[in-house]
């Protein structure tokens, strides 16, 4: 029974820096790499951070506030004998329009 999936939530990991780790790194990506293109792909690979369903929610609204849309990233755990496991995830973000009709003028 070693291979029973645990669903890993904001409670078993240290929510806080979960979610400054990932929320950091896409801005500074977003920042360097949008440049001209509206769609952009950024990878991330971490051994530190399990999949945590309650983190991206909170990651995805932030990028939202800042400008940006994403959905849930996929990921792929890779497998390392003797080490720990590398876990890849994959954003796919884009630039969303400006909304005239929200302006205060």
């Amino acid at each position: 029974m070693d291979n029973v999936y645990k669903k890993t939530t904001k409670y078993d990991i240290d929510f806080p820096g979960y979610c400054l780790f990932f929320i950091k790194r896409l801005l500074r990506l977003l920042k360097n790499g949008l440049g001209t293109s509206d769609k952009i792909t950024i990878d991330i690979s971490t051994t530190k951070y399990p999949y945590c369903y309650d983190a991206f929610e909170l990651v995805i609204k932030t990028l939202e506030r800042k400008g940006y849309s994403t959905r849930i990233p996929s990921f792929i755990r890779e497998k390392r004998e003797g080490k720990e496991d590398v876990l890849h995830y994959s954003f796919i973000i884009r630039k969303l329009k400006k909304k005239y009709d929200d302006l205060p003028f």
